[in-house]
């Protein structure tokens, strides 16, 4: 995912039952008396290359959210550990890592945006290919608790373009690697993971910033975010165990809940659908075998196009394709898109036709409300909700924190004393 044009996109708690989510409700309820705002939170409010010393109050209470990334390989269930794992690896700690070592993914809102402006186009197919081979949506349920450094020097998150509230900036993520420039050197945000080139070492922070505007794909409330794990400066093919040793952190070991000092993150894949489902090529009939098509790659070689645009200056024209990309410069109709995703992964849980074989493992998306149950209020993370005289609440799958400008439903005041 790149923030110029899209990268690829390469979410760990267990799916919460309502017992969970009664008593995670419950647990919400009892924190009753609100922190104050902490003095070290205020200081260096741009960001400067220096911090204040963060307290035990200061630490970051965990968030609990979903996200997507489209990816080309399948999820394959491991019975044994009875979790969705990489199908590329044979031993446990390898194909456990493999989903979210140093990859971006979107939120489930902005889930085709990458899909739509990268790898459809008839002009990036190669060898009836979608560029990237991307072939299936999968969703990951993560839980993060950011490096309390990294939530004090990143604490101004007062421009989602840059990065939302509880995020760093988001990182462009390839290959297993912060993508470097045409020098290669990385980003700053890159080496204040491990405190290289001089930057602060401010720890493996996840980045979240709103990708909303690309002419092609444009996609409400899309957020990109970056998930960088051990060893983020190199590739995966060169990341060699006494690296991770030096440079560990970002995604937690199996079993390992994120503090935000010994990891950040853990995840969870509660299952995936295929691309081809989704816009609607497996129910099309092959002119040829009077058959419906079996994938893509048979689609293409029969002749038919998913997606063919041009675009002038800011203006999407869609040349030819299927019904399912109508529209791809409207917002409204991205939405609609990113709707349809979820309700095709709940159609496939509740189908009984679908074959136990397919859906084993899967389990349902939780809803925003449930997710926003579970999870602590904004301004226990953030100084802005904090201070905000509305103050913040918690939106969409993704669980970010928008600011109130009125006294709005779910928007939560932190008490002043």
């Amino acid at each position: 995912m790149r923030t110029a044009s899209a990268l690829s996109l390469v979410l760990s708690a267990s799916l919460v039952t309502p017992n969970y989510l009664a008593a995670a409700g419950s647990h919400c309820e009892m924190l009753g008396k609100y922190p104050k705002v902490s003095p070290s939170l205020s200081v260096h409010a741009r960001g400067d290359d220096s911090y204040s010393e963060t307290t035990e109050d200061d630490s970051f209470r965990k968030v609990t959210s979903l996200q997507v990334r489209v990816q080309g390989d399948r999820p394959q269930w491991n019975v044994n550990t009875q979790r969705f794992v990489s199908s590329f690896y044979d031993s446990v700690g390898d194909n456990v890592r493999a989903p979210l070592d140093t990859v971006n993914m979107a939120s489930v809102e902005g889930a085709l945006k990458y899909v739509q402006a990268e790898c459809i186009n008839a002009s990036v197919v190669t060898n009836c290919t979608r560029k990237n081979g991307v072939k299936y949506v999968v969703f990951y349920q993560t839980t993060v608790v950011q490096p309390p450094a990294s939530m004090a020097y990143y604490v101004n998150a007062s421009d989602e373009y840059n990065f939302a509230i509880e995020h760093c900036p988001f990182v462009p993520l390839d290959g297993g690697r912060c993508n470097p420039n045409a020098k290669g050197a990385f980003p700053k945000e890159c080496n204040q993971y491990i405190g290289a080139a001089g930057e602060t070492k401010l720890g493996f922070c996840v980045g979240g910033t709103l990708q909303d505007n690309e002419a092609i794909a444009p996609y409400p409330h899309n957020y990109w975010f970056s998930f960088p794990n051990s060893c983020p400066q190199q590739l995966w093919d060169k990341k060699t165990d006494a690296c991770r040793k030096k440079y560990p952190g970002g995604l937690c070991p199996l079993g390992v809940e994120p503090d935000g000092v010994t990891c950040t993150f853990s995840y969870e894949i509660l299952g995936y659908i295929l691309l081809d489902d989704v816009v609607g090529i497996t129910s099309m009939v092959n002119p040829k075998t009077k058959r419906k098509f079996a994938d893509y790659y048979e689609f293409c070689k029969a002749g038919g196009v998913e997606f063919s645009v041009a675009i002038a200056d800011t203006n999407v024209t869609l040349l030819q394709g299927l019904d399912f990309w109508r529209s791809p410069g409207d917002s409204n109709a991205n939405a609609e898109r990113s709707e349809k995703v979820v309700a095709a992964y709940v159609d496939l849980l509740e189908t009984t036709t679908s074959a136990a074989s397919v859906t084993e493992g899967m389990r349902p998306l939780p809803t925003v409300d449930e997710l926003t149950a579970i999870n602590p209020p904004c301004y226990q993370n953030s100084k802005i909700c904090a201070e905000a005289k509305f103050g913040c609440k918690r939106i969409y799958r993704s669980q970010i924190c928008r600011v109130c400008s009125s006294s709005d439903v779910g928007c939560v005041v932190a008490q002043r004393y």
